[in-house]
């Protein structure tokens, strides 16, 4: 499908005459940090993995890049939007058929949680939180307004339902920066961060309501403990440790036989997350500069933590410093400034209303980078709306220019 992709957004630049749409800076950015992946193939813990996700990569990049040289951004912007739509929408239909499938169901630290099409209750709602910035820069347009705003109200709620603190908390960045951008009256743009920040603060409260799974009464767990135990036809030669006290879980974990304390889940917690970053910023010390090589997140990074669950740390800003040390995370930066720089000159120009709404997304996108490890995996659900958006800042740049 990405090889369909740059194949058709190939012909559309070149039927449209179109050029290479990114600043110097911009390109500059983009190849030096390509180019650091690559190279981290020769002193990977993983070499030809490394190789393979750094093309990868460098293929979703040339897709968004070639999407942007098309000098269409509004179509483009369309069509991401209308995916993202066209996901909830067929979230909304496996909820229909199968609510097991739809819903996650309710522990006893986590409350049951929406997750529609997706892996997992953040998977869906990762994708939409950049799309919802772009949403609000459409609403503030002066056509068209009624079927954005039913666009927000297809996206919204499955942001909502789902339960992901850190997407609610993107999209409302996002959008904040697109009102304050897009509106030149100062009364205007009050009213804007306004009620985005009410919006916010009720699905905050409704995320709030849904509780985790009760323990079992305390009458029920003294009788079960009394019950006595079938005696087992052989008596068993091993018991696995691993079970009873899982080595993944050890930190924070109280010693075997002192029962095991509740995780209870908040809006302003952090699931864990806290330990693991500490973790993970101690493992990448040991390569501080180079990393263990492109890719290899999920494979160097280690969960020994009782409060936090995951392959990866959940924060794409030290993922990166575990996969290409400071140098690549230096270089991603880079990208993302220039980026910055060209949709604050754009600004200017007639396409004012699409560099505020890549400007919107880079905002959700900065934001939501800090509790999920996304924008350098070329196969999330967000890594290619992220990128083909923020190729268009600096193409409106470039479409006003002569």
């Amino acid at each position: 499908m990405l090889a369909l992709l740059i194949a058709v957004a190939a012909g559309w630049a070149w039927a449209r005459r179109g050029s290479w749409p990114l600043t110097p800076a911009a390109t500059g950015a983009a190849v030096f940090f390509l180019a650091v992946a690559l190279v981290s193939a020769a002193w990977s813990v993983d070499p030809r993995l490394s190789f393979e996700r750094a093309v990868a990569l460098g293929l979703v990049l040339v897709a968004a890049g070639l999407l942007a040289a098309a000098r269409a951004p509004e179509r483009v912007a369309t069509g991401l939007v209308a995916g993202a739509v066209l996901v909830a929408l067929a979230g909304l239909v496996v909820l229909a058929l199968d609510h097991r499938d739809a819903v996650s169901p309710a522990s006893r630290q986590v409350p049951a949680r929406y997750e529609g099409l997706g892996e997992n209750p953040n998977t869906v709602p990762l994708l939409l939180a950049l799309v919802l910035p772009m949403a609000v820069a459409g609403l503030l347009r002066s056509r068209g307004r009624m079927l954005t705003a039913a666009t927000i109200a297809v996206l919204l709620p499955s942001v909502v339902a789902s339960g992901s603190r850190g997407a609610l908390v993107s999209a409302a960045a996002g959008s904040v920066l697109v009102g304050l951008l897009v509106l030149r009256d100062l009364r205007a743009r009050a009213v804007a961060v306004a009620v985005v920040a009410a919006v916010a603060a009720v699905g905050a409260y409704v995320q709030s309501i849904p509780q985790p799974s009760a323990p079992p009464p305390a009458a029920a767990v003294r009788a079960r403990a009394a019950s006595p135990s079938p005696a087992p036809s052989t008596p068993p030669r091993y018991a696995n440790a691993d079970d009873l006290y899982p080595l993944e879980a050890d930190v924070g974990a109280p010693l075997p036989g002192g029962g095991q304390p509740g995780v209870r889940r908040s809006f302003f917690g952090s699931s864990g997350r806290g330990a693991a970053w500490e973790g993970a910023i101690h493992q990448a010390a040991q390569r501080p500069l180079l990393g263990f090589g492109f890719g290899t997140e999920e494979h160097v990074f280690v969960d020994r933590y009782y409060y936090f669950v995951g392959s990866r740390p959940e924060n794409a800003y030290i993922g990166l410093t575990l996969q290409l040390g400071l140098i690549g995370l230096v270089a991603f930066l880079g990208i993302l400034a220039a980026v910055g720089v060209a949709g604050a000159r754009a600004l200017a120009g007639p396409q004012r209303t699409v560099a505020a709404a890549g400007l919107g997304v880079l905002a959700a996108g900065l934001v939501m980078a800090v509790v999920q490890s996304y924008p350098y995996a070329a196969g999330n659900i967000a890594t290619l709306t992220l990128w083909s958006v923020l190729f268009l800042v600096p193409a409106a740049l470039r479409k006003r220019l002569p």
